[in-house]
């Protein structure tokens, strides 16, 4: 110990000594708590884990080689200069204390590699976590984060579909997240951001991991409810036989929606803006035949080809995680649906969707809401307002809900900022940027619009459909 000890004033002879000590020991010891507390409490604040695991590391390498450069100096003043690497080491070797404290050097340096090692570990593992993807820029990538969170993706790591597996995309993600890091530390960021389809890895390398389109999906049943603005809300409901497709086990052939990335299919489009909702040419080659389907005039008429490529998942399924919902009608009808607005309140949805089409903070949108609710009712509905006072105050909650996920005025996020392309329904035209009877070859034909193409209508906005009523449950799911 007492040798140990004799080697201390190493690290504060001088003045560069001294302040290597001082930044080793903070900074090791602001590792060792952060990890401490990340393995006690399952994980540490993101903002303490990126000061300890991204932060830290680089000063405490830096107070090392201040360390050594200050031993070295006052070495260095003690001795000539061209002998002193040669008058240390026979020193070291021939003494039995200078072999003691090689072997002090060498354990300590170990114990600094193993806690930078660790360090090191714990940053990588950190920077791929979703926690450091969505909430430390929290202003920037909270609406996103949020929507995931909701989303049926929430247990898939970011990075799983961000960047993917391989060496390469992991070097490529981290020299764009510095880009990123150094736009929200200078505020210069796009407001919205914008969405990143152009640098996303090809689908096959990422979605097909875990969504294999070969698989026979087969026919699926979607039955969406709907309400009107009259004072009993009707519900109407449209039932639909989706013709997903797959490989058909029977035939062998590929078939239904998902034939558009089918193994023997090869779909090629213009896309003639950055968010790809106007397309141009679509290309599409099977069975060693090549068809090209033209646009029409005017759409082709003075429009800059932006990219051209070769169809996959995301170019429908664009919002596969990140999800909005569509409109404050769309919002209003599933929380009616499910049960989280009482759709025995009279015209409680007409007054939602005009609740949720005011601009106003979302932190004071719950509040607003249910007062604007109660007093509506209590003007129109006196009775009706004493005996639903509860179910009014729930309504007035949900909508404030409602708004705080899809409303974030600081990055000015709003309804229908990030349109979905799957289906035709809702803020897209989805499937009819290219099924819109009018891209043609030049013999004639055409890619079809009809609603047989891809689905079969049950039924369509209607107050008492012609199914069992089994079928209409599944829209309460």
């Amino acid at each position: 110990m007492r040798r140990a000890l004799a080697l201390a004033p190493m690290l504060w002879g001088n003045w560069i000594s001294l302040l290597g000590t001082t930044l080793t020991t903070v900074a090791g010891n602001i590792i060792l708590i952060v990890a401490l507390v990340d393995v006690v409490s399952g994980g540490a604040n993101q903002y303490a884990a990126t000061l300890a695991f991204l932060l830290m590391p680089p000063v405490f390498i830096l107070g090392l080689l201040l360390i050594a450069l200050g031993a070295w100096r006052g070495r260095r003043r003690r001795a000539p200069a061209d002998d002193v690497l040669n008058r240390a080491m026979a020193t070291i070797l021939a003494d039995r204390s200078g072999r003691r404290r090689l072997i002090f050097v060498v354990l300590a340096t170990l114990a600094n590699i193993t806690l930078i090692s660790v360090a090191a570990f714990q940053g990588i593992h950190y920077m791929d976590s979703p926690r450091f993807c969505g909430q430390l820029c929290h202003t920037v990538m909270n609406p996103e984060y949020q929507a995931y969170t909701r989303s049926p993706h929430a247990r898939v790591r970011c990075i799983d579909c961000h960047v993917g597996e391989g060496t390469t995309w992991f070097f490529k993600a981290k020299l764009s997240g510095l880009r990123q890091v150094w736009g929200a530390v200078t505020k210069r960021f796009s407001r919205p951001i914008p969405v990143p389809i152009h640098g996303l890895r090809p689908a096959r390398e990422t979605c097909e991991k875990c969504h294999w389109p070969d698989k026979f999906h087969g026919e699926r049943l979607l039955v969406r409810h709907t309400y009107r603005n009259d004072r009993a809300n009707t519900r109407v409901t449209d039932v639909v036989r989706l013709n997903v497709g797959g490989v058909n086990r029977r035939t062998g052939r590929f078939e239904g929606i998902h034939w558009h990335v089918g193994p023997t299919v090869k779909v090629e489009y213009e896309a003639l803006d950055v968010q790809r909702a106007k397309i141009g040419a679509v290309t599409l080659v099977e069975g060693g035949k090549r068809s090209v389907y033209e646009p029409p005039a005017a759409t082709a008429k003075g429009a800059t080809v932006r990219e051209r490529r070769t169809m996959d998942c995301v170019d429908c399924h664009n919002r596969p995680t990140h999800v909005y919902d569509a409109s404050p009608e769309s919002a209003v009808d599933q929380a009616l649906t499910h049960g989280k607005i009482d759709q025995t309140l009279p015209s409680v949805r007409q007054q939602a969707v005009a609740l949720l089409r005011q601009k106003l903070e979302p932190s004071e949108a719950g509040p607003r809401f249910s007062a604007a609710l109660a007093a509506f009712y209590a003007k129109q509905h006196p009775a009706l307002a004493a005996a639903k006072k509860a179910a009014i105050e729930r309504a007035g909650r949900e909508l404030g809900w409602i708004y705080e996920r899809n409303i974030f005025p600081a990055m000015k996020i709003e309804w229908g900022t990030y349109p979905s392309h799957l289906g035709h329904r809702l803020t897209s035209e989805g499937c009819f940027r290219c099924h819109d009877d009018e891209h043609k070859t030049k013999d004639g034909r055409v890619i079809r619009k009809d609603c047989d193409v891809c689905h079969e209508v049950l039924a369509e906005e209607s107050e008492k459909p012609d199914v069992p009523e089994a079928v209409l449950r599944l829209g309460h799911m």
